[in-house]
C-alpha cells in the first residue's frame, strides 16, 4: 500500500508519542530514504544506442557510479576503470557523477549497438514539511517499513531506547528480506 508523509508521520506518532515537530520528522525521512536504498540494492537498467564516432553518453541523473555494475554495447561488456585493476588494452568505462557522462574506450564497434547500463536505484527526492502527500522512492510494499524507521527515531528522540531498538530491528529485519528478494543471481 502506497504510504504519504502524513500518513508515516501519523502511524509512527502512534507506535512512539512525541513532541517532535512535523518539520524534523520529514528530515528523519529523509535520512530513512537514503538509508533504504543502502541497505536494498534495487536493479534498474538504462539502454540506449551505440555509435562508432561517439564514446560519451549522458545518463540519466539517478545513476551514481558506486551504483553501476555493468556497461555492455554489443556482445562486449566494459570494465569499470575507476574501481577495477585494467590493462592498457582493457575495454573499459568512465562515470561521472557530477555531470552525468559515461565515457567508453574504446567507443563501440558498430554503430547501432544496443547499450545497457546496469545500476542500482537511488533515492532521489529531497521531502519537505510543504509537501506531506509526497510518497517515499522506495517501492510501495516496502513503505509500512519507513513507518518503523521513524518511530524508532521518534522513539530515540524521547529518550526509549528499549522501544527504539525494538522498531529498528524490526525496519532491519524488513530491509534484510528486502535486500534478499533484490539480490541479483
Amino acid at each position: 500500500m502506497t504510504l504519504t508523509l502524513q500518513q508515516i508521520i501519523a502511524e509512527a506518532d502512534i507506535l512512539a508519542p512525541n513532541g517532535v515537530g512535523t518539520a524534523d520528522k520529514v528530515l528523519m525521512i529523509n535520512t530513512i530514504n537514503g538509508d533504504f536504498f543502502n541497505v536494498v540494492k534495487i536493479p534498474a537498467a538504462h539502454r540506449f544506442a551505440g555509435d562508432v564516432a561517439q564514446t560519451d553518453y549522458t545518463l540519466p541523473a539517478a545513476v551514481r557510479e558506486k551504483n553501476i555494475d555493468l556497461v555492455q554495447i554489443g556482445l562486449l561488456t566494459y570494465r569499470n576503470l575507476q574501481r577495477e585493476a585494467v590493462a592498457p588494452t582493457d575495454i573499459t568505462f568512465s562515470f561521472d557523477d557530477a555531470s552525468h557522462i559515461l565515457t567508453l574506450s574504446p567507443a563501440p564497434y558498430q554503430s547501432g549497438l544496443q547499450g545497457i547500463v546496469r545500476y542500482h536505484r537511488i533515492a532521489t527526492t529531497t521531502f519537505t514539511s510543504d509537501n506531506l502527500t509526497a510518497t517515499p522512492d522506495a517501492p510501495e510494499e516496502y513503505h509500512w517499513s519507513y513507518v518503523l524507521g521513524l518511530a524508532a527515531k521518534l522513539a530515540a528522540a524521547e529518550d526509549d531506547a528499549a522501544k527504539a531498538a525494538n522498531y529498528e530491528a524490526e525496519k532491519v529485519a524488513a530491509w534484510n528480506t528486502a535486500a534478499q528478494n533484490y539480490q541479483t543471481g
